[in-house]
């Protein structure tokens, strides 16, 4: 009397269903899925992205000298 499935028939079962999700795939999700690489920027690009003027020298925030 056999008393449900042994173990090889339940690895058989575990590599079709897995083989039959590797073989079914919407080809307008695999589209989407491949985009294109973000561009990597410094930090000036950045900054002149945002619109701030990055050939002036580094100001001291309002500090004064102390001589």
């Amino acid at each position: 009397m056999n008393r449900g499935r042994d173990r090889r028939q339940v690895k058989l079962d575990d590599q079709q269903h897995y083989k039959e999700l590797e073989e079914s795939h919407d080809a307008k999700a695999s589209e989407r899925f491949h985009t294109p690489a973000y561009q990597s920027y410094s930090v000036e690009d950045y900054l002149r992205k945002m619109g701030v003027d990055v050939t002036k020298g580094v100001d001291a925030g309002g500090q004064e000298h102390s001589d």
